[in-house]
């Protein structure tokens, strides 16, 4: 209890009243002193409450964060808010686009398919129109027509066919024993049964003193496609070879029923080579002439008025030779003939022999004038006694000859040739000895033929 006593409000009431004497007078004299620093302390005392407001405001921030939000801050999330429903609309957006590809997608192949079904559904109502025309007509095999491209598709398959003959040694050196004594006496004579046809021209040509530019050919055997050539692809002046497959363009005319066998053409007015020779036909026919006359003094005697008569029936010569790719291409730079510079390719030819032949119910009067075409000449030179389809040409250095040959097997055969017999650029006149070592070269190939073919 006495210790209470000690510490009582008496005791140190007096003291108190001490100390605040002398703060009054301790403030009295620094009141001058402490005036800036009260005013700075009133700065500072500020900057602290306002410090203490803000770490107040701070705290209260903390403790409603979730409730309220300043208005810089509420601008800030709202475009968090925008950017991630853009970015939640476009993940939709793309979902929405992937799918409505997906179904462009399955659109495109439906339509597709549905196109295709109708085409297919078209196509077997003609095809079953175009049988019920064969049947009518008997005839199964032609439904397509000779000109389509199902049969060009066909045939072209049945070229690319090959099938070797093979015929056995024994057969074949029975043919060379028959036929010796008119080798021999040809001078013709040459190991055939065992040496390739281009073995055998090769021989021949040296024994002749030809060079071997100066021969070029194709050869194909109609029943089992072989084919055999000597520079097929070498330009070669065509002569009047140009006549035969513009004979078959008129027919394919006629054929369609576009032009007429007995309407008769005006001439006068034609294109020609020669005023003497057109003036001729011209006083000859009385100005006119029919497609079968046209045809006959074109392949049977070469002439060339009637084979300008029959290019205007198409058009003129211009569009006649940019026809001629109807009945193939060579595989060399000139495909067909050159209108300008009348150049061509044995590799085009037997083409047009080739069409000639798988079509030749379509060509039955070309055929009749081709085989009737000079007699004991040209490819008919040494074979008298066989039917020879022969279109021959010839023009200054070109001595040159198409044939189908009817062989027990038949065989057509494009040769092309220049400067046979001394001839050139510059000649006028056939060279007899060139037209004699073609009509050898001829029995050459045809003898080959009937030792390895027949």
């Amino acid at each position: 209890m006495k210790k209470k006593e000690k510490h009582s409000s008496k005791k140190y009431s007096g003291n108190r009243r001490k100390t605040k004497d002398k703060k009054k007078d301790s403030l009295k004299q620094d009141l001058q002193k402490d005036t800036n620093k009260d005013v700075k302390k009133g700065n500072k005392k500020e900057v602290k409450e306002d410090t203490k407001k803000t770490s107040k405001k701070s705290v209260d921030q903390k403790a409603t964060e979730e409730t309220v939000v300043p208005v810089e801050h509420k601008e800030k999330e709202a475009k968090t808010e925008t950017l991630a429903l853009r970015s939640k609309r476009s993940k939709k957006s793309k979902a929405k686009s992937k799918s409505s590809r997906d179904d462009k997608k399955a659109y495109i192949i439906l339509a597709f398919l549905g196109v295709l079904v109708i085409l297919l559904f078209v196509a077997m109502l003609a095809l079953a129109g175009r049988g019920k025309q064969a049947s009518n007509t008997g005839s199964l095999g032609n439904i397509f027509g000779s000109n389509s491209k199902v049969t060009k598709k066909e045939d072209k398959e049945k070229e690319e066919k090959v099938t070797p003959t093979n015929k056995s040694a024994e057969a074949k050196q029975a043919v060379m024993e028959a036929d010796a004594d008119t080798m021999y006496g040809n001078g013709l004579y040459y190991d055939y049964a065992n040496m390739t046809l281009n073995q055998v021209v090769e021989a021949f040509m040296a024994d002749q003193g030809i060079e071997s530019s100066q021969i070029a050919f194709s050869y194909k055997n109609t029943k089992t496609n072989e084919q055999f050539s000597m520079n097929d692809t070498q330009p070669m002046t065509a002569g009047s070879t140009y006549k035969l497959p513009l004979n078959m363009l008129v027919m394919d005319e006629v054929n369609k029923g576009k032009l007429s066998l007995t309407e008769r053409f005006d001439i006068t007015n034609t294109e020609y080579e020669y005023q003497g020779e057109h003036d001729n036909y011209v006083a000859a026919f009385g100005g006119s002439m029919t497609i079968p006359e046209m045809q006959e003094y074109s392949l049977v005697y070469s002439e060339n008025t009637p084979a300008y008569a029959l290019a205007e029936r198409l058009g003129g010569m211009e569009k006649f030779y940019g026809m001629l790719d109807k009945y193939g291409k060579s595989k060399g730079e000139v495909k067909t003939i050159q209108m300008h510079g009348n150049k061509t390719t044995t590799d085009y030819y037997i083409q047009v022999l080739d069409y000639l032949w798988k079509h030749q119910d379509n060509y039955k009067d070309i055929l009749h004038y081709i085989g009737e075409s000079f007699p004991n000449e040209y490819y008919k030179t040494y074979l008298p006694n066989l039917t020879i389809y022969q279109k021959p040409g010839y023009v200054r250095e070109a001595l040159n000859v198409d044939a189908i040959v009817m062989e027990d097997t038949p065989y057509m055969v494009a040769i092309y040739t220049r400067y046979l017999g001394g001839s050139t650029e510059n000649s006028d006149e056939i060279s007899g000895w060139g037209l004699q070592q073609l009509g050898m070269l001829s029995y050459v190939i045809n003898e080959w033929h009937r030792v390895n073919m027949n």
